[in-house]
């Protein structure tokens, strides 16, 4: 241990005395063995420069001299235990002062509920994409999770260090009892929270803490392993720290999708300052106290990051993955994203022109039409988990029940592949070696999964509802075309998810034939069929990184859609 490590733990642990009502100090909770050594260390220290004091100069002062004892705890406060960010954090700025990227490298993260994923796109010669869907999860040290997708957690320890992705989960699951991990980070950006304090529930230090700084720590941790990537695996293209990069917004009401966006562009500028501060520490324990020194530190001025270039809606980022941008598109396409923590719905015209002078690619939001609802992937898991412990009579009174339901909440994913999975059916073991049998025909027929499907159905009519008739009637005026299903997100292969995509839906009184999207395109297939299991997964950061892009128009009423306009051909759709 050294002095800076000790005086951060002891920071910590002097954040925890409280005053009692009585005047005098108590240490609330125990005292870890981390905080004992810092201690020990300090003591040993200051041992040591007594014992090397010139007698001329005692360390001790008279008994006659001493300050009263509250003055004491001052004294050792400004000497041991108070951090300075000047003398604890010196920010490495140096991605701020490397010539400009090349503008035919790109990144684009999608910042994902509950994973977080990223795609390098490279522009070779003759418009050839070189696309590369990173492998953050071993750079994360999550490949046992998944290869390609970081978990978006974070976690504080009683110690006051901060854990990222896997480390958090399992870092939250050692330690007994106490404060919980915090998941469903993204949910800052979608419910406007993120100036709300973090609660002790998440939050066991003394240090104020807002949504916004966990969004930050994460977002950094996220740009790491990006870092950690490129400079492994992708280190004969010599991408440059600065790298351009974009990032995927989910559908925020207009007014608040300029300011997210622009919030989210300075984190992750800052993101990558922080990242390269804390390159050798990120990953083992970050300590909070030197965070938040640095995210001060970094505040001082103001500052601009200019590889930060823009952001893409996930809608318009699923659509230009299953665009080859060699034909002209004109549709009306219903993108269904079923995530981890909700499912979101948006109906958009998209209308692509590709002709001799180039590429024309506009898409507009039918107004009134985005909407999300929260039962998706992890309603699934809740579900599944339930009827697990049901099967095999595990309740809250068990032995072994937090090590068993942390044992299902790891792998629960896995079980949900399989029993989706051309089997069937998942054989799960539990933590105590008991086995539970669960086949795919028992779990559809579980009340939840069936008020789940009629959700998603009544969410899909209830958004055509919305939306004004002229949009149904300008589907069924021509006997080709169909309303476009566009089904995305890990749920995309759920079978109540297909369902939306098949046969016939009935609206304003109008009847119209669906149709799914490709579940992977066509143009994909030849030279990245690698892609196909994780597409549903990457599509928005995939489609994001692109050369060419689909330019939002904004919300669209009825007006534009009929009189005499340009009709092209419809949406690239299964079996097309």
């Amino acid at each position: 241990m050294n002095i800076t490590t000790a005086k951060i733990i002891l920071a910590n642990l002097h954040d925890r005395i409280e005053m009692g009502s009585d005047g005098k100090y108590r240490l609330s909770g125990v005292v870890t063995p981390n905080e004992l050594g810092a201690l020990e260390f300090v003591m040993s220290e200051l041992s040591d420069q007594h014992v090397a004091a010139s007698p001329a100069q005692p360390a001790v002062k008279p008994a006659q001299e001493s300050p009263p004892t509250s003055t004491k705890i001052s004294a050792v406060e400004d000497s041991v235990i108070t951090t300075k960010c000047d003398e604890i954090v010196t920010l490495d700025l140096s991605a701020l002062s490397l010539p400009e990227s090349p503008s035919a490298l790109r990144v684009c993260m999608d910042f994902g509920t509950a994973m977080s994923k990223a795609t390098f796109v490279f522009d070779g010669a003759d418009d050839v994409e070189y696309i590369k869907v990173l492998n953050l999860g071993i750079s994360g040290d999550q490949e046992e999770i998944d290869e390609a997708m970081l978990v978006s957690s974070v976690f504080i320890d009683q110690e006051g260090l901060l854990w990222f992705g896997q480390h958090a989960v399992a870092q939250a699951a050692a330690q007994e009892g106490g404060n919980s991990r915090i998941d469903n980070i993204k949910r800052a950006l979608s419910e406007d929270s993120l100036n709300e304090t973090v609660t002790p529930t998440y939050n066991p230090t003394r240090h104020q803490l807002t949504y916004e700084d966990i969004v930050l720590a994460y977002l950094t941790f996220f740009t790491w392993t990006i870092n950690q990537y490129l400079l492994s695996d992708m280190a004969d293209l010599e991408v440059p720290r600065n790298f351009n990069r974009r990032f995927a917004m989910p559908c925020f009401p207009r007014a608040n999708a300029r300011r997210i966006e622009d919030k989210l562009k300075t984190l992750l500028g800052e993101a990558q300052i922080l990242a390269d501060t804390f390159s050798k520490e990120i990953h083992q324990g970050l300590p909070l106290q030197q965070f938040i020194s640095a995210v001060k530190k970094l505040r001082t001025e103001k500052r601009s990051y200019p590889f930060i270039e823009c952001s893409i809606t996930e809608p318009l980022g699923v659509a230009g993955s299953l665009l080859s941008w060699k034909s002209s598109q004109d549709s009306l396409a219903l993108v269904v994203d079923i995530g981890a923590g909700t499912s979101d719905f948006s109906l958009y015209r998209l209308n692509v022109v590709v002709d001799e002078d180039g590429i024309k690619s506009n898409a507009g939001e039918v107004e009134g039409t985005a909407r999300g609802i929260t039962e998706a992937g992890n309603h699934l898991d809740k579900i599944l988990m339930a009827m697990i412990l049901r099967k095999s009579g595990v309740t809250a009174s068990s032995s072994n029940y937090r090590n068993i339901t942390y044992a299902l909440e790891r792998d629960i994913r896995f079980y949900k592949e399989s029993l989706f999975s051309p089997t069937a059916g998942a054989s799960i073991t539990l933590y105590t070696g008991e086995s539970v049998d669960i086949s795919l025909d028992e779990f559809l027929a579980e009340p939840a999964v069936k008020l789940f499907e009629d959700s998603l159905r009544k969410t899909l009519i209830g958004i055509l509802e919305s939306a004004h008739p002229d949009w149904i009637k300008w589907v069924s005026a021509h006997p080709s075309r169909r309303l476009t299903i566009v089904l995305t997100g890990g749920g995309a292969a759920l079978p109540m998810a297909k369902k939306l995509a098949e046969g016939t839906v009935t609206a304003h009184g109008v009847t119209v034939r669906v149709a799914a999207a490709k579940s992977f395109p066509t143009w994909l297939q030849d030279d990245y069929a690698g892609l196909e299991y994780h597409y549903p997964r990457v599509a928005v950061s995939l489609g994001g990184a692109r050369k060419n892009t689909i330019n939002s128009m904004g919300v669209l009423n009825a007006t534009g859609i009929s009189g005499g306009g340009h009709t092209l051909e419809r949406f690239p759709i299964r079996g097309s």
